[in-house]
């Protein structure tokens, strides 16, 4: 047991109550092994895995180059309050760092406050912010995604047509700013017409069910579907199964997705780009921890990329893709130094 977890577990046996002592944050032993906790929501869509496998890969690259690195993951199962106790135990702990993706923007703020207490950095991402200050985000660009999309399809079909949209997780944060952003994107094309709206929970099989149980009462005509993240494919599956045209729509990084969008290029021209928050910010999440550990200015709030890959670059470099399987980016702990972090 490190030295520190004696001092840790006595704040928090004490009611997990600020003031507890101080732990070092920054270790300048060349022997040194960063224990970092990754609080993940679920794994039970290939988003997920991605992020999973990202942080894994990062670790295991950084331990390559030196410098020693172990994860602790646990998985909340989509509880926000199992992913409370989850961030305790792991302050309890005294792991050196705390990755958060988080289940709710308000829930985890107490969690979040002790482990601050106990000298434990927070960063959260992934599926969004939270609202206490004392945690650093690593964070998409939400705001603009709609902008993004909205574009990328009307690029494509104009500035009129008939679309569903199909929602995320309610309730989730980021979900909201995704949604918020698209509505601000379409407002400038009153010709776009949304006829019905329903919720994917970021899960192909749901998205395929909700979509299936809405065509009867669509129009014969469907241009668009606006998404986020694990829906794409599950909705071209409900209008298939139905025997209908795929309207257009921007895919995800899952091997379903990827696979289907070259299939439906190659049959028919049907040209349209894979395009989503990367599961490689699992990576970018692991190298900023170890940055910051190392004593490298670390910035309150950061920004991710959000890639944008044509039908071509997917058949050269992702064209072997399983259908299990997800792309997801690598970001190397140096590219992260300089992009992300700022590092000159």
């Amino acid at each position: 047991m490190r030295k520190n977890t004696l001092s840790r577990r006595a704040v928090l046996a004490a009611g997990l109550l600020i003031g507890g002592v101080m732990a070092c944050g920054q270790a300048s032993a060349n022997d040194k092994t960063f224990v970092i906790g990754v609080a993940m929501p679920f794994q039970t869509n290939s988003w997920q895995k991605g992020f999973f496998a990202s942080a894994k890969y990062a670790a295991e690259q950084l331990n390559a180059s030196g410098k020693k690195v172990e994860l602790k993951i646990v998985d909340a199962g989509g509880d926000a309050q199992t992913q409370i106790q989850q961030i305790n135990n792991l302050t309890l702990q005294g792991v050196d760092f705390i990755i958060i993706e988080p289940l709710s923007d308000t829930a985890l703020n107490g969690a979040v406050d002790n482990a601050v207490a106990a000298g434990i950095p927070v960063l959260a991402t992934g599926t969004g912010g939270i609202t206490n200050p004392k945690a650093i985000e690593l964070q998409n660009d939400f705001k603009t995604l709609g902008d993004k999309y909205v574009k990328l399809i009307t690029d494509r079909v104009g500035t009129k047509g008939t679309a569903i949209m199909i929602r995320g997780l309610a309730g989730n944060a980021a979900e909201q700013t995704i949604q918020d952003s698209y509505t601000r994107a379409l407002a400038k094309y009153p010709d776009i017409k949304v006829v019905s709206t329903v919720y994917g929970d970021w899960n192909q099989s749901v998205a395929q069910q909700h979509v299936t149980t809405i065509l009867p009462t669509l129009p014969p005509k469907v241009d668009i579907i606006f998404s986020q993240g694990e829906a794409a494919f599950g909705a071209a599956q409900a209008f298939l199964a139905a025997g209908r045209e795929v309207p257009m729509q921007v895919y995800g990084f899952s091997g379903t997705d990827v696979n289907l969008l070259i299939k439906l290029n190659e049959k028919s021209g049907y040209d349209s780009v894979a395009m989503n928050t990367d599961p490689g910010v699992g990576g970018m999440a692991v190298n900023v921890a170890v940055a910051k550990l190392s004593g490298e200015p670390v910035p309150m709030t950061m920004e991710a990329p959000v890639p944008v890959l044509s039908v071509a670059q997917l058949k050269a470099d992702h064209g072997n893709l399983a259908d299990s399987d997800i792309l997801w980016l690598k970001y190397s702990y140096d590219w992260t130094l300089k992009n992300i972090i700022g590092k000159k």
